[in-house]
This record gives C-alpha cells, structure tokens and sequence, in this order.
C-alpha cells in the first residue's frame, strides 16, 4: 500500500509537469489570442469573468457527480474531454490565418471554449483535490505540495518562454495566427500526456455518503458563524472571495497593458512574465516547509499583505526591466499565497467533506472574479484617480486587496499545531541576539 502511495505521488508530479506545460501553452495565451483578433478591454473583461463564473458554478454539481463513482475515473473522463476543447480552439486560429476572419461571433466561441475548458476544469479540481487529500499525510503536504508547485512552475515557465518566442517568430513573418494553432495543438497533446499520468495512480478507497453532505445554501447561512466553534472554512472562503474580486478588478489587463498601451513584443510580454514564474518556481520550496513549521495561517498573512503591493508598484513605471523585478516581487508573493490557500483547506475541512468543500469555494470564488473582472472591463476605460484609466484600475486594485486583507486576517486561526517560536523577524532584535547568539 505505502509502496503505490509513493509511486502515485511521483506520477502525479508528472501529470502536475504536462498540466503546467498544457497552462503555459493554452491557458495563458488565450486572452493574447483575443487581444491580437482585436477584442476590447470590456471584452478582455468577459474572457475572464464570464468563463470563470459558469465554470466555477458548476462546481455546485460536483458533490452529486462523486456520488456512487471512482474519483479516479471521474477525474481522467473530464481531462480526456477538456484537452480536447484544444482542437477547435486550433481551428478557429487556423480559419482567422488562412480567411482572415475577425469578428465578434469568433471572440464569442473563444469566450465559450475557454468557458468549457475552465469549466472542465473547475469540475475535476475538487475530486482531485479530494483525491490528493488521501494521498498525501497532513506532516508532509507542504513539504510535498511545495516540491510539486516547483516543477509545475518549471515546466510553466519553460512552455511559456518557448511559446512566447515562437510567436514572436510568427508574427514577425506575418504567420502569428499559424502559431497560436500550433501551441493550442501542443497544449492538447500535453493535457493527454497529463491524464496518462492519472491513469497510473492509486486511488485510496473512498466512499461519498450522503450524511456528510449539506446544502449550498446551509453553507451560506452558517459561512460566518459565531460562537465558541466559528466556521473557519466559511471565513476562510469568504476572504478568499473578497480577495479574488479585488485581484480580478486589475488581473486580466496586465496583458492589454503590455500588449497594447506599452506595445511591447510578445517576448518582451513573456519575458516579464517569466520573472513571476520563476521566483514563484525557486521560492515554492521555501514556502512548503515554512508552511509545515510555522503553520498555514502565518503563511497565508504573509502572502495576503504581500500581493496588494504588486498592482501599486505598477503604476509607478513602464521600464520593462522595472517591471521585471517587480513580477519577481509578484512571484515571491503569490507562490505564498497561493500554497497557504490550497494547503489550508487539508486542515479546516474533514476527509469526507474536502470535495464538497472546495466544490462551494470554487462556485464563490468564480462570483468573485466574474464580478471583479466585469467591473474591471467598464472601469479600465472610463476610471480616473489621477492617473490614466488602466493605471487607476491597477492602483483601486491594490488598495483593495490591501484592504480585504486587514478586514477579514485577524478573523482566521490556526488549526494545526506549528513550531512554539515564531520566525526570526517576529523578534524584537535583542532577542533574536541572545537567543541565537548572534
């Protein structure tokens, strides 16, 4: 048994690896997909809002779906289908090179593949989340979590950086649309490898009883309960809410911002993208056993005070090799963040209930970015706070985020026993001194 429950966790860092590969390609060049067919910012808005809302719904049926059926199953039935959401996305690539064709309807089935990808998506997260849960023991999640999150991070910036300078060779010889086709071909291919991966995991066995489930809307009512036991989850998803509307108010127009306002090529775009992955790459490992020590909740703070600073230093400069250092910032930030949120879930929700936890999660959290991103999209044109439309959107965002931050943190606590002392710069110097003799 132990012997297949390492032998999983090692395929699943290789069906992580060619999910990453399948994002870097596919996922992350849909909206410069949208931005070179001529989309708008308000349509910029609705890539994401409208996608994420429908897809993060539908995690609502999730809980039903795990019913009666093998995770694992589940799980390799709905990435067969969403890699191959890949293929028409080619072909719609392939009719604008070779007709010439750019209109709305085209952006409106871009909207609607990219809609059914993530919704494919959003589906399978909670069942694998579930999965995983069994997989791997509470000591190690971080440690294991962490080390996974570093080759994801790995294979996404490799498959960025190679997609980002063959564009950048296509549209330099007039074939930009030819290569789009090509790296949302080789997207699919990857998203297969992935499930092929899947499919030679071991599947602890897992049975989804009817006592443990309880309504959307109980959960609503109880989201902030008071009392000598609170809901840590419903306040846990509530800030994580709140934080993904202010993220999403800016998020999706850090793209047309460099594509379009700073006019910057498409390796310049991706070389300053880059710099978030990679630190979010070398970082994950630090993150992971910080997590395992210092607890999730400190990590979380950590993470959550951190990222409201990245939309701010925006504004301050359109240097690219500025801008890459403050992506490098980024990074840092949101690979704690980002872990804190996943992991933290493992220890406020019960083994029986993880599915349909983050099945009402996900179903809140896509209200939060449609609401943020559609919001966004009328107000990155029209928004003056003393600065260009899309500048004041970026800095409304951070103060935003900063704000949620301060409101909701002090309301979450620790479940999990961590280390009695606190990090080294939660001393007062003195201490820190004598204590370590330093």
């Amino acid at each position: 048994m132990e012997k297949w429950r390492r032998e999983s966790l090692r395929y699943s860092v290789k069906d992580g690896v060619c999910w990453s590969i399948n994002e870097g390609l596919g996922a992350y060049y849909t909206p410069p997909f949208a931005v070179a067919l001529g989309a708008s910012e308000i349509q910029v808005g609705f890539l994401t809002s409208v996608p994420n809302l429908v897809a993060n719904a539908s995690d609502l049926a999730t809980p039903r779906l795990m019913e009666g059926r093998s995770r694992k199953k589940l799980v390799t039935d709905l990435v067969l289908i969403q890699a191959l959401v890949w293929l028409p996305m080619s072909l719609l690539a392939l009719l604008v090179f070779f007709l010439g064709i750019r209109s709305v309807l085209l952006l409106l089935l871009v909207i609607l593949l990219y809609g059914a990808y993530l919704t494919l998506g959003s589906l399978n997260g909670p069942v694998w989340s579930s999965w995983m849960g069994d997989l791997v023991p509470e000591k190690e999640r971080g440690r294991f979590f962490g080390m996974r999150n570093r080759w994801l991070g790995l294979a996404n910036l490799s498959s960025m950086l190679a997609a980002g300078l063959f564009l950048e060779l296509c549209r330099r010889k007039g074939v930009l649309f030819l290569g789009f086709a090509v790296i949302f071909l080789l997207a699919m291919v990857a998203r297969l490898l992935s499930r092929h991966f899947l499919l030679k995991q071991y599947e602890p066995k897992f049975r989804e009883e009817e006592r443990y489930h309880f309504g959307f809307t109980e959960f609503l009512r109880k989201i902030w309960k008071r009392g000598r036991r609170p809901n840590r989850f419903g306040r846990f998803t509530l800030y994580v809410v709140c934080m993904s509307f202010a993220v999403n108010l800016a998020a999706p127009f850090f793209t047309v911002y460099m594509l379009r306002h700073l006019r910057f090529s498409y390796s310049t775009f991706v070389m300053i993208s880059l710099s978030s992955a990679s630190v979010r790459l070398l970082s994950m490992p630090f993150w992971g056993k910080f997590s395992d020590k210092y607890g999730r909740l400190t990590l979380l703070r950590l993470g959550g005070l951190l990222i409201p600073w990245v939309p701010l230093l925006w504004t301050l400069t359109t240097n690219p090799a500025c801008l890459s250092a403050i992506e490098m910032f980024s990074g840092f930030s949101w690979a704690a963040f980002d872990l804190a949120t996943f992991t933290y879930v493992y220890d406020v929700v019960t083994r029986q209930r993880r599915g349909i936890c983050f099945s009402y999660m996900n179903a809140l959290n896509g209200m939060g970015i449609f609401a943020g991103a559609t919001l966004g999209g009328f107000l990155a044109t029209r928004l003056n706070l003393g600065l260009e439309p899309i500048l004041s959107l970026f800095l409304l965002s951070g103060i935003l985020r900063l704000a949620v931050s301060l409101l909701f943190l002090p309301h979450l606590h620790e479940v999990k026993k961590v280390a009695p002392h606190r990090p080294l710069w939660m001393y007062p110097r003195s201490l820190v001194r004598k204590k370590y003799r330093l």
